[in-house]
């Protein structure tokens, strides 16, 4: 199986070198770099053209992060041995094996998506908070440490669970079924997609509960400024899946998962990690 990791830059010159190396640190062969770069105007680009990764750079301007997403999408040729994986600019993989111990996964067991741990970290490398990516629901099967899940509805995201998007591996032929990020949301188009993804038919997911990305905590949905925007549009994602699945008491249910979205961030902020 081939690996493509999708990057998206504008100005990253402080943390592309970072982001670059722990790609280069995977212990796997066959990788591919997808840069979508939004026409820095720093030395992002010269710190890439130094990257000795196989990489294809795309560097003109956009419209922000979601359209990065779905030019990076166009350009990806349907394959089912293809693993694809959205790693920002600021995000890095936790250790030389993730991609690894999610190409296992994918090689021996029959998935569409991997998903695993995240952890946002400040300035000086420290954990700061923990992402546990479990599902809301009882796996229908567990072998070496690794959770697989079935058949999700949508009582399994009625408590708020979803997928953090630098957290899934997804085979390419699955990805293009789920479709574009939706552009209309600035901010949370990453949890529409991937509540989509959840809900997508016949889905089978592996849970691997490990730290696999390190995040840079600070970024545009860790602003306290953005904080109410946020919550608008979380809201107005609930609430249109819910009337689109015709469910009773939308708007009662809509707030009800958003409540519970916010509820789970509690915990992340008091962990222990063995």
């Amino acid at each position: 199986m081939i690996f493509e990791i999708i990057t998206t830059t504008y100005n990253s010159e402080k943390t592309i070198e970072e982001c670059e190396s722990s790609i280069k640190n995977q212990q796997i062969e066959n990788l591919i770099w997808l840069v979508i770069d939004g026409k820095s105007t720093d030395n992002t680009i010269k710190l890439l053209d130094k990257s000795t990764l196989n990489k294809n750079v795309v560097s003109e301007k956009d419209d922000g992060l979601y359209y990065a997403y779905n030019k990076g999408i166009k350009l990806l040729e349907e394959d089912s041995n293809k693993i694809v994986n959205f790693l920002d600019s600021d995000n890095k993989y936790s250790d030389e094996n993730v991609c690894k111990s999610v190409l296992n996964i994918f090689n021996n067991y029959d998935v569409d998506i991997v998903i695993c741990d995240l952890a946002y970290v400040n300035e000086f490398n420290k954990v700061i908070r923990y992402w546990k990516s479990i599902p809301n629901k009882k796996p229908h099967n567990i072998e070496n440490n690794v959770f697989f899940y079935k058949d999700f509805v949508l009582k399994d995201l009625l408590f708020g669970w979803s997928m953090s998007l630098p957290t899934i591996f997804i085979k390419e032929n699955v990805l293009k079924k789920i479709g574009l990020f939706n552009t209309n949301y600035k901010i949370c188009s990453d949890y529409d997609w991937t509540t989509r993804a959840s809900l997508l038919e016949n889905i089978k997911i592996a849970y691997l509960p490990k730290i696999c990305i390190n995040m840079k905590f600070g970024g545009v949905s860790n602003r306290y400024s953005n904080l109410l925007k946020i919550k608008i549009e979380d809201f107005k994602i609930i609430f249109n899946l819910y009337k689109k699945l015709n469910v009773r008491f939308a708007l009662f249910r809509s707030f009800f998962t958003l409540l519970f979205k916010n509820l789970r961030k509690i915990p992340q902020f008091f962990f222990k990690i063995s």
